[in-house]
């Protein structure tokens, strides 16, 4: 698992061909990192299970919906470090936004509304999809 200096605002990466990547230069602490490595183990899990095709929009937000609710990416403690503060359905709101923000590094999507056109339309089915948890994190 290659960690690695980023000059983008990540703290890792997943490729297609089964590769982790840690960004030593963003990463906080020892959660943060827990939560990274977490983030992108779900992302090889769904390539190893479901086929994901990147470029399909759908496939990649569904991928990234999963990952930011099941991580650990989007605890209350975790976003209020982030300064997003909310309450009713705040991890709802909080996997939208980030899998959204993650499709926008895809050459495949056009704009803001077109993330989040995509993550709107997959949001149900792949958000209630805990495997490989019985649960949400």
């Amino acid at each position: 698992m290659p960690c690695m200096k980023c000059s983008e605002m990540r703290s890792g990466g997943y490729a297609p061909n089964g590769t982790i990547q840690l960004c030593y230069n963003q990463l906080y602490g020892k959660n943060h990192t827990e939560t990274t490595m977490a983030h992108e183990m779900i992302h090889a899990y769904d390539q190893h299970n479901f086929n994901i095709k990147w470029l399909n929009l759908e496939h990649h937000a569904c991928t990234e919906i999963r990952a930011a609710s099941l991580s650990g990416d989007c605890t209350w403690f975790e976003e209020l470090l982030r300064g997003n503060i909310g309450f009713l359905k705040h991890h709802q709101v909080c996997v939208k936004r980030r899998a959204a923000l993650s499709l926008l590094g895809n050459p495949q999507c056009k704009s803001q509304k077109h993330a989040e056109a995509a993550v709107n339309k997959v949001f149900q089915s792949c958000f209630t999809d805990t495997r490989p948890f019985d649960e949400i994190y």
